[in-house]
């Protein structure tokens, strides 16, 4: 059998944001999985984690996330796709989001 290497990136793509998507960052949980997001269009949203993410993927404080504004609530979300750390970097290095925005929104 042959062995694992351990170094292997992986190629899938860095989902980036599309048509009625955002950037934002968690500001607070509120529980029931509900979260309080800052987006990079400069508002404050009340997101929703939906249930195929609810136990694969655990969002804390201070995580960057895209999500998806309601079109009939603006100020309101579904969190889509959450960035691990690896993945901010490709984003800040295609110049798709600037990391003083992102330091900002988080401190």
């Amino acid at each position: 059998m042959p062995k694992k290497d351990k170094n292997v990136q992986s190629t899938r793509d860095v989902p980036k944001p599309g048509e009625g998507e955002v950037i934002c960052v968690v500001k607070k949980m509120l529980g029931a999985e509900h979260i309080i997001v800052s987006c990079l269009d400069g508002k404050e949203r009340t997101a929703r984690i939906p249930g195929r993410m609810r136990k694969k993927t655990w969002i804390k404080e201070g995580d960057v996330v895209l999500a998806a504004p309601w079109d009939f609530q603006p100020n309101k979300a579904d969190i889509v796709y959450r960035y691990m750390n690896d993945e901010i970097k490709k984003l800040v290095e295609e110049k798709v989001i600037n990391r003083e925005i992102i330091d900002q929104l988080r401190g």
